[in-house]
């Protein structure tokens, strides 16, 4: 049986001379259904070119560009590029072993989105987070991510950028909602079904109903969430949490598991944190949720609002713009004067 762990390869094209106009290569795989971390690098793509930072995400195949969400970024195939001196090329934390074919001349960001996954594919390649001056930094999504990866990689350059959202599409709305519990079935596959089943056996007061968000636009999933009084949010171990963050911005009242990344912004003054798999948490949760909710019929809409107002004050989506460009401004900079000394 081949090594689960087997290296990756790619037949990227570097070069030791320096390059004319450094690029920063973002190496993404060809995902063909939707992905948050994909449109992540979308976003930031488009962040740096828009800054007059040339950027590139950088498929395998060529012709490949993400189309479940619309786009426009600039997208190249690995071989149509040379990498060279200068540039900088980032990979996930689940690619980190392609960094052991690069040469030394070359420098290289892990953008490490969720560092609960950081060893599930390549435990045997944790040196590329402290390989010196080649590592330019680890970029990461949140401050327990940031926590956690500082204590695995003590002299790792470490940096943190916040995401954001965007407040044209996530929004709380004005018209009144339904009686309805929404949820995303792909969360927490195994806990959704046991948690909605709990719910459905018992079951839930007259008018209320529950109802699933999945396989639509984000456009569409807004639109949903502004339909709903109460959000469940099942997460297991997340890198920042979008959608429980996005549900707190549509509006609504968030009951469920923070995914540990979550806590900095599953406040108990407008949401329900419930521990991983407490099928007994969520329903006594949702159930004071409900009977509040039918004591007075604006109770969830009140949670939800203040929720809306702090994490799109936490997390606009300006802030991103500016965090990301900064950083890869300084990381350019730092590259380019390295080849001047080096001259």
């Amino acid at each position: 049986m081949a090594d689960r762990y087997e290296r990756r390869r790619y037949p990227i094209s570097y070069a030791t001379n320096p390059t004319p106009q450094p690029t920063v290569y973002f190496l993404t795989p060809d995902y063909r259904t939707p992905a948050g971390g994909i449109r992540v690098i979308y976003r930031h793509v488009d962040f740096l070119n828009e800054a007059g930072i040339r950027a590139r995400v950088l498929h395998r195949h060529p012709g490949f560009r993400c189309t479940w969400f619309e786009n426009e970024t600039e997208v190249a195939d690995i071989g149509s590029v040379t990498i060279s001196q200068g540039d900088l090329l980032v990979v996930s934390e689940l690619e980190a072993d392609v960094l052991s074919d690069i040469p030394p001349a070359i420098d290289y960001v892990i953008f490490n989105q969720n560092s609960h996954l950081t060893w599930a594919r390549s435990p045997y390649h944790m040196g590329r987070y402290y390989a010196g001056a080649q590592l330019s930094a680890v970029v990461c999504v949140s401050e327990h991510n940031r926590d956690m990866l500082a204590k695995a990689f003590a002299q790792a350059p470490i940096r943190r950028i916040h995401l954001g959202i965007d407040d044209r599409i996530f929004h709380p709305g004005q018209n009144r909602r339904p009686l309805r519990i929404a949820y995303m079935p792909r969360r927490g596959a195994d806990d959704a079904r046991l948690v909605i089943a709990f719910l459905r056996q018992v079951g839930l007061p007259e008018g209320w109903e529950i109802k699933a968000i999945d396989g639509l636009s984000h456009e569409a999933v807004a639109d949903e969430l502004r339909k709903a009084r109460i959000f469940l949010a099942f997460t297991r171990q997340e890198g920042f949490g979008l959608p429980p963050a996005e549900a707190m911005a549509c509006g609504c009242y968030v009951i469920g598991n923070d995914g540990f990344a979550g806590r900095e912004f599953f406040d108990p003054r407008f949401s329900a944190r419930v521990e991983n798999g407490d099928v007994v948490g969520f329903f006594d949760a949702i159930t004071h949720a409900l009977n509040q909710d039918a004591s007075d019929p604006t109770w969830c809409e009140t949670k939800g609002r203040a929720a809306s107002r702090y994490v799109l004050s936490q997390y606009p989506a300006e802030r991103e713009r500016a965090e990301v460009t900064a950083l890869y401004a300084s990381l350019i900079g730092a590259a380019r004067a390295k080849i001047i000394v080096g001259a």
